[in-house]
């Protein structure tokens, strides 16, 4: 027994000073200049990070290493990787095989240290499913000198009332006070005016306005009438407010600087930041259908300028860009950094490089193209750029009007874009984004789709927009493509009061938003969107055959999903046909439901459709659910006898209903005529026509195809001779 502790002892003195002689050794590589020969196999591996080689590293950063076959998640295990730090010693951590079972992911139970050099070794014995081995490797990285935080001011201009651009300052003009469109909407809900609006695309409009002094911010929902569903007024800035693939809202807030996610009830269920200790910038949040994300942060370090142009400082204050993808445990399995890829004086002409603080890239958008790589816009350098989601490489240099790096030929566009954006990628294939337009001669700002040819490098303006007057937005702004090829612009820090304009593929507009002075907003999208917070049971109504004069009332029930009271605080239609006869306030109490009557009385013929808004609106929260009510009067039957009708005219449910895509319609008419089949919104906009031609007596049915229109309950009218007679259809996408 004495032996065996004396030998005990001697083993623990002995592993002391061997991890003595490891941190000798280590500290001795690390005043040894910097080596990129010291890298081992990694050639044979599809994706590392951090890059052999490379610095600038954070201390939180995790390892990942991928070579692209299954790996077998047996055979993994924390020994099979050994991480030192120069500095900091052995370290240890956890090896972990992400969900797509071909991704390692080394996590450091303690941080490095700035400055030092870590040494990365991956050892024998992890196998693919296949039995082959991975082939062990070793390289090196190192961290910065010193960890630096980020200055909004600098970083995201969008932060601040002006910008400076070229000599010049934009700033926002002053414009008089403007009222509601309707006065029964919550004091507490923006001012803004619909100035046009002529049947745009069926949907809800999502922003996230704030007011130039931060101190009130918004995340709103409003139909194209300018009524709110929802809105949430508070302190603290908002941005990005929008519906992911998974169905999940989710907006980026500048307290906690991260993205939250809520559900249909507007519950918060989850959060998205970066991983290896870098901080969640504002600009994107894309959530995949497999639960992936993809999210960006601004890197600032410290850098010698003076070593990189002449007159820079010797130590500024630089932003690198670095876009990560995680997986759906929040494990970054994907890091590409503007460091390893670009270089500072990529930046365009009006990035002065010798100031202190120097913001060179400026990414504003990601987009997971359809071969799955990703697209970024990089808006200080004028440039798109195409990233392999595989290896991290470049795959290509989309420019525009003073990109150093452009590799594209411009055709049937002279000027370009410049300090683009929200660069997305169409259906069709094209690229469109939005054109700040700071470095145009003078300045302003378009929406520009692009037919591009990636393998010939050839990208052609097909298609562009334009305000007449012009409008310039020095900073933020988007553009998307609907359904039924309208195009949504946001307008983004405009010079006017314009904030929202959708337009037809000729240019003309179909709904323009004006906002007041006081707000602006990064981006505009538009979705069908239905909260479950409380719902009506039917969710629609048709009222068939009332005699004008008279009326008709059919009972709904509203019915809660929440485990809290509900207070109803009003009702809203515009159509006077319709109303409500129950008295608000009133209070819903948890999962239960209260049943209210809605009538139909329509003082003139014709048929009527509207949209009920039963809202629950407080202070600074509100919450409204919508329902569909249509009918019509008995006039157009009052000389025609019941029995002709039934045996010679027909007019069917479509089927399948609900559809997803297409669907059928039949009708039988039994005289020669003129026959109209059209499609309805519920809000009687016409959509489509199916049928509008003179017809023999027969039997038809007719296919109608809904893929460019938005989820929801849509209205099939059809007219033949004396006959007439509505249904409606429910599009399930």
């Amino acid at each position: 027994m004495l032996y065996y502790k004396k030998y005990l002892i001697l083993t623990l003195n002995l592993n002391k000073y061997i991890r003595k002689l490891v941190l000798i050794f280590f500290f001795i590589l690390a005043c040894f200049p910097y080596s990129f020969a010291q890298s081992v196999n990694v050639q044979e591996y599809q994706f590392i990070s951090p890059i052999p080689g490379s610095s600038l590293h954070l201390p939180e950063t995790s390892i990942i290493i991928r070579k692209g076959d299954l790996v077998d998640a047996s055979t993994i295990d924390d020994n099979k990787v050994m991480v030192v730090g120069s500095r900091s010693g052995i370290h240890m951590g956890r090896l972990i095989l992400s969900s797509d079972l071909r991704t390692l992911i080394f996590k450091p139970f303690s941080p490095f240290i700035t400055g030092e050099v870590v040494t990365v070794n991956l050892k024998k014995g992890i196998l693919t499913y296949t039995g082959a081995e991975l082939m062990p490797i070793e390289f090196k990285f190192k961290l910065s000198k010193r960890v630096v935080t980020g200055k909004p001011g600098i970083l995201n201009p969008e932060l601040s009332r002006s910008e400076k651009i070229g000599n010049s300052t934009i700033t926002s003009y002053q414009h008089s006070k403007l009222e509601y469109i309707n006065k029964e909407f919550p004091l507490n809900f923006p001012e803004f005016t619909i100035s046009i609006s002529n049947n745009p695309f069926p949907g809800f409009i999502f922003m996230a306005p704030h007011s130039w002094s931060g101190k009130t911010a918004y995340l709103m929902i409003f139909d194209n009438n300018g009524v709110p569903i929802y809105y949430l007024r508070d302190s603290s800035i908002k941005y990005d407010f929008k519906k992911q693939d998974n169905g999940l809202l989710t907006y980026w807030d500048q307290i906690p600087k991260k993205y939250f996610a809520v559900d249909s009830a507007y519950s918060v269920i989850d959060s998205f930041s970066c991983g290896n200790g870098y901080q969640t910038d504002l600009h994107e949040l894309l959530v995949a259908p497999n639960d992936h994300s993809f999210l960006m942060s601004y890197d600032p370090q410290i850098v010698r300028m003076d070593t990189i142009v002449q007159g820079g400082d010797s130590a500024a204050y630089v932003t690198g860009l670095v876009i990560q993808e995680l997986d759906e445990s929040k494990n970054v399995i994907f890091q590409w950094r503007s460091w390893d890829h670009f270089q500072i004086t990529d930046a365009t002409e009006d990035i002065d490089l010798t100031q202190h603080s120097i913001d060179y890239v400026h990414g504003n958008s990601i987009e997971v193209d359809y071969d799955g790589n990703l697209i970024i816009s990089c808006r200080n350098m004028d440039e798109i750029t195409k990233i392999d989601r595989q290896t991290g490489d470049i795959i290509w240099r989309f420019g525009g009007l003073k990109s150093k790096n452009n590799q594209f030929q411009f055709i049937n566009d002279t000027i370009t874009f410049s300090h683009q954006h929200d660069v997305r990628r169409l259906p069709n294939g094209n690229i469109m984004l939005f054109d700040n337009g700071n470095l145009h001669t003078p300045p302003f700002s378009r929406a520009l789709e692009y037919q591009f040819d990636e393998e010939n490098k050839i990208a052609v303006l097909v298609w562009k927009y334009n305000n007449e007057p012009v409008t310039f937005a020095p900073f933020r702004g988007s553009t998307r493509r609907l359904a039924n090829q309208n195009t949504l612009i946001g307008w983004g820090n405009h010079s006017d009061r314009r904030a929202v304009s959708e337009v037809k593929a000729d240019g003309t507009p179909v709904l323009e938003i004006l906002f007041p002075d006081s707000l602006v907003n990064y981006r505009t999208f538009k979705f069908p969107w239905r909260t479950n917070l409380f719902v009506v049971n039917p969710d629609s109504i048709f009222f068939e055959s009332v005699p004008v004069g008279d009326s008709a009332s059919v009972v709904i029930n509203i019915v809660s999903n929440s485990a809290n009271d509900i207070t109803i605080t009003g009702f809203f239609n515009r159509d006077s046909t319709y109303s409500v006869e129950q008295s608000v306030p009133f209070n819903l109490p948890p999962y239960a439901q209260v049943p209210i009557d809605v009538k139909f009385k329509p003082v003139e013929d014709g048929f009527f459709a509207d949209i009920l808004h039963i809202q629950s609106f407080g202070e600074s929260k509100g919450v409204a659910q919508t329902m569909m009510v249509s009918g019509r009067t008995d006039t157009i039957f009052s000389n025609l006898e019941d029995d002709y009708v039934a045996k010679e005219f027909t007019f069917e449910q479509n089927y399948p209903n609900p559809f997803n895509q297409t669907t059928k319609i039949e009708f039988r008419i039994a005289d020669f005529g003129f026959v109209s089949l059209k499609i309805y919104d519920v809000l009687g906009n016409e959509v489509a026509i199916l049928v509008n031609e003179e017809k023999e007596p027969g039997v038809y049915e007719i296919e109608f195809d809904g893929s460019r229109l938005s989820s929801g309950v849509y209205l099939y009218r059809l007219t033949a001779g004396e006959f007439s007679d509505v249904k409606k259809l429910v599009l399930l996408k």
